[in-house]
């Protein structure tokens, strides 16, 4: 398969050697989306990607990744109208809020205050980058079940580190969907077999991280377990625990 414009980051995340490709790819887009909202090129100050900082707010990993970037200007002014628009909607909220009774009616409290607890869980729940970076995953997704039907990429899912359990979880749900029948016994027996081959390499790494920590164990080799515990949160839940913050000068 000859490598275009969709395709080559997918295959330079199945080259990367990392435990699961498709981290590896989330990786490097959210980078590139905080990157895109307060890099070089300002976006935080064009109108429409205001507009949309504005309506979806971010969630609390990725205002940490914002801080962490460094650019503190352009995160206060994208706060700044965020919390314009904010108070602006708290007190039409307030300003339509009924108490509840006193004493429940026929068993129910009479009162709208489900009305304020939804908005605010929607805002709570919304975020600019998580929006983009779901947008970037489908295409990855939608790429990766395109890729498998060239017999060059699939030695490369073969010979892999298999993925974390996150998106194992993603993969076997779209394949139904995304491969024809003639494709499945293929992916099945593949993703499954380099799934438990990987959990038990694993695990292994594991193992022998703990005995190192046994005084009779004094001045054997560490072998491939010196990483094990990131690699194996890794594993489990698709993060890099042992990166670096993100920076505006990486």
């Amino acid at each position: 398969m000859k490598n275009h414009i969709e395709t080559i980051p997918v295959n330079e995340a199945f080259d990367s050697g990392d435990e699961c490709p498709f981290c590896y790819l989330e990786r490097m887009a959210e980078q590139k989306t905080v990157r895109y909202v307060l890099g070089p090129s300002a976006s935080y100050m064009e109108p429409d990607v205001r507009g949309q900082t504005d309506k979806y707010g971010f969630c609390r990993d990725h205002l940490k990744m914002m801080y962490d970037y460094g650019n503190s200007l352009g995160s206060a002014l994208i706060m700044q109208t965020y919390y314009t628009g904010l108070l602006e909607q708290l007190q039409m909220e307030i300003d339509s809020f009924e108490m509840p009774d006193k004493k429940p009616i026929l068993g129910h409290w009479k009162g709208n205050e489900e009305h304020i607890l939804r908005w605010a869980k929607e805002k709570q729940g919304s975020c600019f980058i998580c929006k983009r970076l779901e947008y970037h995953m489908d295409r990855y997704f939608t790429t990766f079940f395109v890729m498998v039907k060239d017999p060059e990429f699939r030695q490369k899912v073969e010979q892999g580190k298999g993925f974390c359990m996150r998106h194992f979880i993603r993969l076997m749900e779209a394949a139904h969907e995304k491969l024809p029948a003639s494709q499945r016994e293929w992916f099945y027996t593949t993703v499954l077999q380099r799934m438990q081959e990987n959990l038990i390499r694993v695990k292994g790494d594991i193992d022998w991280f703990v005995s190192m920590f046994d005084y009779r164990q004094a001045g054997k080799d560490w072998k491939n377990s010196r990483d094990a515990v990131s690699r194996g949160m890794e594993k489990l839940q698709g993060l890099h625990p042992a990166d670096p913050p993100y920076r505006q000068d990486t």
